[in-house]
């Protein structure tokens, strides 16, 4: 991998330069679903997004190779350091936000502070502004550092226009990005759109970037990042969850989407009418199917021994699903074998 997609996942285009020291972060307790939803939305953001997360990062479309599905780039895994600091001339809520590649602390790939407010059109959204610094070695550990902290000065940052995040609650997760196409940047003398993409939950942490031709909408490079697991293989899926509340299949209407790995990964959601549900994926963890090498899809409900429901297919298989006339789950990868990413 190059230098140049070290810088990648800059929102605002500003790449950092060395800086010495490993970031660390104490665990938080794990907030429930309905501990998030008894706060305003960017509390709850405030809640679930500090801590350290690891990623598997993927390049699947390179201006290096135009006309791929996946560049020939082995996966590198990421870290990203996400921790709340106090900037009251910024706003109540503020972040800081550091990554860099697993193997290199000090070569920080983003520096971020990110004002989180909650949204005022729409149901539980919270709406993320980042900046990013005017010298991001000299602020390098920030969260760390009172004194550092308490230097920091408005003309020390700039916000990145057009490139605040929209995040909208889904139970324990927030999931959104940039709205439309003022969030721009510039490479090799191509002007750039860029589409962002994340989802941030207490065991979900993924994005996906993109940049798009200005002239003509094209796709210019992609990249994706997930949930690092190991030490067995991990894939990630994206789970569309329609309901009916009349009960008639053609009457099914998009509910959520939720995002699950495939080692026993799990997701809470509860339906309209107030029945909870619980959704996970299974292939190598399962314990009970050691010799038979399958997909496995259970969806259950709280205190029942018995799944309500459950599928299984081939471990390579473009996608699984549930129907069960009045709800319908369909999961498919996120980065699946056929080179398609599902929106």
């Amino acid at each position: 991998m190059t230098a140049r997609r070290h810088g990648l996942l800059l929102l605002g285009g500003v790449n950092v330069a060395l800086a010495c020291a490993l970031v660390t972060a104490a665990p938080s307790p794990v907030p429930s679903s309905q501990s998030l939803r008894s706060i305003t939305p960017a509390d709850a953001v405030m809640q679930l997004w500090p801590g350290v997360r690891d990623t598997s990062e993927q390049v699947v479309v390179s201006p290096d190779q135009p006309g791929l599905e996946f560049t020939d780039d082995e996966p590198v895994r990421v870290r990203t350091v996400v921790s709340r600091v106090n900037l009251p001339w910024l706003g109540p809520r503020v972040l800081y936000l550091e990554e860099f590649l697993h193997d290199q602390p000090s070569l920080p790939r983003r520096q971020l502070l990110l004002r989180v407010e909650t949204e005022t059109v729409g149901p539980r959204r919270a709406r993320v502004f980042p900046y990013t610094f005017k010298e991001g070695e000299r602020w390098r550990l920030l969260n760390l550092s009172p004194q550092r902290l308490s230097m920091l000065r408005p003309s020390d940052i700039e916000a990145t226009q057009g490139c605040d995040l929209v995040l909208n609650q889904e139970g324990d997760r927030f999931r959104g990005g940039t709205t439309g196409l003022d969030c721009s940047e510039e490479q090799h003398g191509v002007r750039l759109y860029v589409d962002y993409r994340v989802v941030i939950g207490t065991d979900v942490y993924w994005y996906r970037r993109r940049l798009m031709r200005e002239s003509d909408d094209e796709l210019y490079e992609e990249v994706i990042g997930y949930n690092w697991f190991a030490p067995n293989e991990m894939r990630l899926f994206t789970c569309r969850v329609d309901y009916s509340a009349s009960g008639k299949p053609s009457e099914l209407r998009p509910l959520m989407r939720l995002d699950l790995h495939d080692q026993g990964g799990h997701a809470a959601f509860t339906a309209p009418d107030g029945r909870k549900f619980d959704l996970s994926l299974h292939t190598e963890d399962w314990p009970f199917a050691s010799e038979r090498d399958s997909l496995l899809l259970l969806l259950e409900q709280p205190n029942d021994p018995e799944p309500l429901a459950s599928a299984w297919t081939d471990p390579d298989a473009p996608q699984i699903g549930i129907d069960l006339g009045w709800l319908k789950v369909r999961c498919a990868p996120v980065v699946p074998d056929t080179g398609e990413v599902p929106s």
